[in-house]
C-alpha cells in the first residue's frame, strides 16, 4: 500500500468509527490497527510483525496493552513468545489480547486437523512463565470457524485475553464477550473492565513475608527508619511509617520485581552446567553448579512464600503456580466483603466510602485525644 493511500484509508476509518487517534504496525509488516478516543492517554511502547504494545492510561489506571496477531507458523510464534516474555515486559501491568493462532487444550478444537502438541506446549509454557491468567469469557466456546460445510467445518478458540495477577486484582470482574461472527471467520471480542465495586481509596500496603529472607532487608529498614523526621509523638511515627511504606514498595520492585525471570535464568543455567558435567567433570563447574542450585532454591522459595501468603491457607505447591484451584480460591475470597458496618452507638455505614471515612474520622479523633492527653 502506498503511503498516501494508507493515510486516506486511516482518515476514512477514523471518521466512520468516530475515533480521534490511530496507530498500526503496518510499517513493520503487521496487520494490527488500534483506534482510541482523546480521553485516553496512549503511548506506543514498541511493535513487531505480530504485536503492538501500547501504554494505556485513563485517570489513575494504567497498563501495558499488548495486542496480538500471531502467525500460523510455530517457528514464528516462538519468536513472538520470546519477544513477549516477562523479561521483556518491564514493570508494567500487562494485558495480552488478540488472535494467538493456537489453542491451549484439545477441548478448544472441534473438527479439522489436530494442532501440534509441541506448539500447544510452547503457548502454555509462555503463559506459565509469565504467570498470566485468562480473562473469563461468555457467549460462545469457540472464537474461530473455517466456514466450510459438513464434516469439513472446524471450530477453535484462537482468540483470548490474558492478564498478569496485578492487573486482574485491580479488575477482578473484567470479562470478555465473544460477539457473533459476520464478515470475518473470527468472532469479535468485547472486553469490559469493571472495577471492584467494593474497593475504595488507594490500594492497601501489604508486608511480604518473603522480604525477611532477603539478606539486605534489615539493613534497608534500619537505614530508612533512622533518617531524621521533624515532628512530635504520633506525627513522627506516622511520617516514618508512611516513608517506610513508599521505600519498601520501591525496594520490592528492585529486589523481587523480576522473580520469575530470575528463576527462568537460573533454571537454564543449572541445566547447562549439568550438561557440561555429564560430558566432562570439572571441579570449577561443579562448584558453580552447587552455587546456582542454592541461588535457584532461594528465589523459588521467595516465590512460593509470596504465593502462600496470597492464599493464606496451607496449600501444597505442585509446580503449577497458575492452577485453577489457586485462582478459584482467590475469586471466592473476593466475594467476602463487608457491605455494612454499625458502631456501638448505632451509627450505620452502608458503603465502602462511608466505612472508609468513618474509620478515618474515628482514628483521627483518637490520635488527637491521645496527643492532648500526653
Amino acid at each position: 500500500m502506498e503511503p498516501f493511500q494508507s493515510i486516506d484509508k486511516v482518515q476514512r476509518y477514523m471518521r466512520a468509527l468516530q475515533f480521534d487517534k490511530v496507530i498500526t504496525n503496518e510499517e513493520v509488516g503487521g496487520k494490527i490497527w488500534a483506534f482510541w478516543m482523546n480521553k485516553l492517554d496512549v503511548q506506543v511502547v514498541r511493535m513487531g510483525t505480530q504485536y503492538l504494545s501500547l501504554r494505556i492510561a485513563d485517570g489513575d489506571s494504567q497498563f501495558l496493552g499488548n495486542f496480538i496477531y500471531a502467525k500460523c507458523s510455530r517457528i514464528e510464534r516462538q519468536i513472538l513468545w520470546e519477544e513477549m516474555s516477562s523479561s521483556n515486559m518491564g514493570m508494567d501491568n500487562c494485558l495480552f489480547a488478540g488472535d494467538f493462532n493456537i489453542n491451549r487444550l484439545d477441548l478448544e478444537i472441534r473438527g479439522g486437523k489436530p494442532r501440534s502438541r509441541a506448539a500447544i506446549e510452547d503457548f502454555n509454557r509462555w503463559i506459565h512463565q509469565g504467570r498470566l491468567i485468562e480473562m473469563k469469557s461468555q457467549e460462545r466456546n469457540f472464537s474461530w470457524c473455517n466456514g466450510q460445510q459438513g464434516l469439513a467445518r472446524a471450530w477453535a478458540k484462537l482468540d483470548r485475553v490474558l492478564l498478569d495477577p496485578t492487573l486482574i486484582s485491580a479488575f477482578p470482574n473484567a470479562i470478555c464477550y465473544y460477539l457473533p461472527r459476520t464478515t470475518s471467520d473470527h468472532s469479535p471480542m468485547f472486553i469490559e473492565f469493571l472495577k471492584d465495586p467494593y474497593s475504595y481509596g488507594p490500594s492497601p500496603f501489604r508486608f511480604q513475608q518473603m522480604w525477611i529472607e532477603h539478606p539486605d532487608f534489615m539493613s534497608f529498614v534500619q537505614y530508612v527508619w533512622s533518617e531524621p523526621i521533624v515532628g512530635t509523638g504520633h506525627e513522627k511515627l506516622a511520617s516514618k511509617l508512611k516513608k517506610m511504606r513508599v521505600a519498601l514498595r520501591e525496594w520490592n520492585k528492585r529486589a523481587f520485581g523480576q522473580t520469575n525471570t530470575q528463576i527462568a535464568i537460573l533454571e537454564e543455567k543449572v541445566e547447562g552446567l549439568e550438561g557440561n558435567l555429564q560430558g566432562v567433570w570439572d571441579e570449577e563447574v561443579e562448584r558453580e553448579l552447587v552455587g546456582s542450585y542454592k541461588e535457584l532454591s532461594s528465589w523459588s522459595r521467595r516465590e512460593d512464600i509470596r504465593l502462600a501468603q496470597m492464599e493464606k491457607i496451607k496449600w501444597k505447591m505442585e509446580g503449577d503456580r497458575n492452577s485453577n484451584f489457586f485462582h478459584v480460591w482467590l475469586t471466592n475470597k473476593r466475594r467476602k466483603r463487608i457491605l455494612k458496618l454499625r458502631t456501638t452507638d448505632g451509627i450505620e455505614f452502608n458503603s465502602p466510602e462511608e466505612i472508609h471515612l468513618g474509620a478515618v474520622n474515628y482514628f483521627s479523633g483518637f490520635l488527637q485525644n491521645s496527643n492532648q492527653t500526653s
